[in-house]
């Protein structure tokens, strides 16, 4: 096979039959094509198999073939979907294989014609003769005669030509049926393709009776006679009698004669056995007369298709607009119509529209008007729009703009077809175009919602009318956006459904991992209530990391609400490590009893957990769901949040700073020293923080079991702000966002580390390089071995005692932190001992690699998921609470601001000193009685002119 050519075995004139053994297979007859790859195409199919003689066909099968069918590899031609799967098979397999199904026509009976014969000579050769036959022809309602004539060839021996002549009555589009009888000026006519075209057309002629014959189109395919131009009238002149045939069909060595008669068809035969048949359609040989991307009108076709649509106004359209032929087509009397398919352009600015263009699909065509006018500022409208017509008109100026499109739906090629257009604008643009809607403009801005999820409603008008000049509201804007994003991350309530395939997925390609989801089961309806997921990294990460959990809750900013469960642990490099994540309706004990559980189980048991310390803020349940999972269990208290809630009852820059000084105090003997300091200004103040145990927020109580000294919660805080802009997406693609951050976050850390080359993790150094450059100001005193007493140099009373070998000091800060602290330094830099190495092995190089030495394996789309036996979720019930929803936490007073650079005057709000209400200040105040102006003395002594003065000095 040629590279450039397809091979395609057309089995037509057939049907399928099944032999005994059930065997499928094609009994018929068979035909090959040789097709161009680029002109390929549905309609091209169609009309190639009507050339066959198959015009009423039923169905398209294409496959594979062979001597038997396979059933279950036939695939069904319908479109140009499936033109290209059987160009793909013709690639790979060398060929493909069309089958034709086509219905069962009634044989139309034409009585057999009587042959005139013709004198031969004692030489053998054929001579010159005419015969004249009379053939029925239905000519305005009447039935009349017409003359054949035919001229014989010269050949050398007796040769016996048979010829089959047919011609076919062709109602027009526009001909109505109310019995008046057909219109001759719609008659095509086939002549049938003989096997020698050395001679095309010529010894053809056509008698005219006088009549107009400019409307009537035959179809022409070559016989195998020779020119004999000796004798009788020249073909290819017209004799007339005075009438005019100026737009009669030209072709070479075809014209017309009027005499009188009409005589439908000439055909020259050879003189000695000429017989005359009707037939149904050309038989074509030769594929390679047509480009299979044409669709050509056949008149026969359009003649039945249009004569039902004349019953409608709206339909009446008229078949010379669309099918007539070029009058300076040569050699090709048969009309051959090529209408394009409409294909989206980049742009449809000043775009002409073409009648006669396809469209594949009714939307299509919509999308291409809404486009054009948005594109051009047109306002259209669509007058009609049902299942078989679409009309669209302009609006514009004031209505008086004549521009027009009629579109309509084909049943004889499946497809809607541009039949009427009036491409041309009386009006000026249009600044609001009606067909501009959210649906289709959420079309145009999925590309930039998927690069910019929160763009502002403000931003796309401004975006649209740059683009377009077009204006949109701010409605319009605000749906198009929420379209487009559920289009780009699916629907809140559609993800919900999927929840059981997405948890399946995360099993199926995290073994170890655990996924929990809680429904609930009420009115035979299957509603959300919790899902919980810990990967199986991170539970072997936390292995390796110090015994210390952080647990925090925020708000989900979704559709449906509800809230994020985190708990978060701290690596050797003292950064965050998410562990466990939960999604649960509300915040209280039940549900943090819940997420803890399934927390505990992952993390080793109660046995494990007990030895843990919790840091957390005051959240609603949190604290009695601990002590009843885990009593005794060592707890923490954000220092920062408590802090926030002391302020609220105790102002001040000095409260705040003694405050936090007992709160980072190390021994005991320092908190209480500071807790007198703050006795001393505010008894209220003291008595507030006595009685909050000193053990829940002051490292003076801290044990040195988790080897932290930290007293807030950051590393939970953190981790929710990675997630700020996650927590207002669907359930799914919020989750994913976790699970992706994480996923990440491991393999980022795990390459970072290769390439430090230090033993200690950097942050871990540089705070222990802190420690070590403050010995300058402590002095070391020996006692024996490796016991010192190391005294400040400058402060009175500053004095500890450091034993290297039990690795403690009395400040106690080596026993929390795990790191040396100044004292221990400056005693080991006394007896030249390297202090790195009583650096805890929480925060060595090699321990950080081995926390994230796990690998969390990526999970594929959800086109590709499980779909899992369960029953669909449905999202939770909506909880609106009172108010405008706020996606913004309340701000304290101190942390308002007046702008961008400039605090609030005293960090408060302003308070009016006439209504007593905050936002504004006396002078702004409604209730602010108006001022009257008191006259001046001086303006008092001014008297008004004379009436009579004069007003100028003329």
């Amino acid at each position: 096979m040629d590279e450039e050519r397809i091979k395609v075995v057309v089995h037509h004139s057939g049907n399928f039959v099944s032999d005994d053994n059930g065997n499928l297979s094609f009994e018929g007859e068979r035909a090959e094509w040789s097709c161009d790859p680029d002109l390929f195409s549905y309609f091209g199919i169609v009309a190639s198999v009507k050339e066959l003689g198959h015009m009423d066909i039923k169905e398209l099968w294409y496959g594979l073939g062979g001597q038997s069918v396979h059933p279950d590899r036939l695939e069904l031609l319908t479109d140009d979907r499936g033109a290209m799967h059987m160009l793909n098979i013709a690639r790979l397999n060398d060929e493909v294989h069309l089958y034709v199904v086509h219905n069962m026509m009634e044989p139309e009976i034409v009585e057999m014609i009587d042959w005139v014969g013709g004198q031969v000579d004692d030489e053998g050769d054929v001579a010159r003769q005419v015969e004249e036959v009379e053939v029925e022809v239905v000519r305005d309602g009447q039935l009349g005669t017409e003359m054949v004539e035919g001229e014989g060839d010269t050949h050398e021996g007796d040769v016996e030509v048979h010829t089959e002549v047919g011609t076919e009555m062709v109602e027009g589009e526009g001909d109505a049926q109310d019995g008046d009888g057909l219109d001759h000026t719609a008659v095509g006519r086939k002549m049938v393709e003989g096997e020698d075209d050395a001679h095309e057309g010529e010894g053809d002629g056509y008698e005219g009776d006088g009549e107009d014959h400019s409307d009537v189109g035959k179809k022409m395919v070559e016989g195998d006679g020779q020119d004999h131009s000796d004798g009788g009238t020249k073909m290819g002149e017209g004799e007339g009698d005075g009438e005019d045939h100026s737009d009669a069909h030209e072709g070479e060595g075809d014209g017309y004669e009027g005499e009188g008669e009409d005589h439908s068809d000439a055909y020259e035969g050879d003189g000695e056995d000429v017989e005359i048949h009707h037939v149904e359609e050309a038989e074509v040989h030769d594929v390679d007369d047509f480009e299979l991307e044409d669709y050509e009108e056949d008149d026969v076709e359009d003649s039945e298709g249009d004569a039902h649509q004349a019953e409608s106004e709206d339909e009446d359209v008229d078949r010379k607009e669309l099918f007539s032929g070029s009058d300076s087509e040569d050699n090709h009397v048969r009309t051959k119509i090529r209408f394009p398919t409409f294909s989206m352009p980049k742009t449809l600015v000043d775009y002409k529209w073409e009648v006669g263009t396809y469209f594949a699909e009714k939307n299509e065509f919509t999308d291409a008007i809404r486009t054009y006018a948005l594109s051009n500022g047109r306002s259209l409208k669509f007058i009609k729009n049902d299942k078989k017509r679409i009309s669209v008109k302009c609006l514009g100026g004031r209505g008086n703009c004549k521009w027009y499109a009629y579109c309509s739906f084909r049943t004889d090629v499946s497809a809607w077809q541009l039949r009427k257009v009036f491409d041309n604008h009386n009006c000026s643009r249009d600044f609001n175009v009606k067909l501009m809607t959210s649906k289709w403009l959420s079309q145009g801005m999925e590309k930039t919602v998927r690069e910019n999820p929160t763009m502002k409603v403000m931003d796309i008008r401004d975006k649209v009318t740059r683009k377009w000049n077009v204006g949109i509201s701010r409605n319009m804007a605000f749906r198009a956006r929420a379209m487009a994003r559920d289009k780009v991350e699916g629907s809140f309530k559609d993800q919900y459904r999927r929840l059981h395939d997405y948890g399946h997925e995360l099993l199926k390609t995290n073994p170890g991992t655990t996924v929990q989801i809680k429904v609930d089961n009420s009115n035979g309806e299957v509603i959300f209530q919790r899902f919980y997921a810990c990967l199986k990294a991170c539970k072997d990460s936390f292995i390796c990391c110090r015994p210390i959990i952080g647990l925090d809750g925020c708000f989900l900013k979704s559709k449906y609400g509800g809230e994020l469960l985190t708990a978060v642990g701290r690596d050797g490099n003292d950064q965050m490590m998410p562990i466990a994540y939960a999604i649960v309706e509300v915040e209280n004990k039940d549900s943090w009893t819940w997420f803890l559980e399934h927390l505990i189980e992952d993390l080793g048991g109660a046995a494990v957990c007990a030895g843990c310390t919790f840091i957390s803020d005051q959240q609603k349940g949190l604290l009695p769901a601990i002590q009843d999972l885990l009593p005794g269990v060592e707890q923490r208290f954000c220092v920062r949040h408590l802090y926030s809630n002391f302020r609220k009852k105790f102002p001040g820059k000095n409260l705040k700073r003694l405050m936090w000084r007992a709160a980072t105090a190390t021994h005991p003997q320092q908190w209480e020293t500071e807790m007198r300091n703050i006795r001393d200004i505010n008894l209220d103040a003291f008595k507030y923080l006595l009685a909050i145990p000193p053990r829940f927020w002051s490292r003076s109580r801290f044990t040195s079991r988790s080897q932290c000294d930290t007293l807030v919660n950051n590393m939970c805080e953190g981790f929710n702000s990675v997630l700020v802009d996650s927590r207002s997406k669907p359930i799914i693609s919020m989750l994913e966002d976790i699970r992706v951050y994480i996923m990440k976050r491991w393999a980022a850390n795990r390459t970072k580390i290769t390439s430090y080359q230090g033993s200690i993790c950097p942050k871990v150094f540089n705070r222990f390089q802190k420690e070590s450059w403050l010995t300058r100001y402590w002095l070391p005193r020996w006692s024996r071995e490796k016991l010192f007493e190391v005294k400040h140099l400058s402060e009175f009373g500053q004095q500890f005692v450091v034993n290297i070998d039990t690795m403690d000091c009395t400040c106690r800060k080596w026993a929390i932190t795990g790191i040396p602290c100044t004292h221990a330094i400056t005693a080991m830099k006394f007896l030249n001992i390297n202090a790195e190495e009583y650096i805890g092995h929480w925060f060595r190089k090699s321990t950080y690699e081995e926390t994230y030495n796990t690998i969390i394996n990526p999970i594929n789309g959800q086109h590709v998921w499980d779909v899992t036996p369960y029953a669909d979720i449905l999202p939770p019930k909506k909880r609106t609470m009172p108010g405008r929803p706020k996606k913004k936490r309340r701000l304290e007073e101190w942390e308002l601001k007046k702008n961008n650079s400039e605090l609030r005057k005293g960090g408060q709000r302003k308070t009016c000193a006439i209504c007593k209400e905050l936002g504004h200040n006396r002078k702004g105040c409604p209730q602010r009685p108006p001022t009257v102006e008191v006259p001046t003395a001086q303006s008092s002594q001014v008297t008004q002119p004379p009436a009579t003065m004069p007003l100028s000095d003329e």
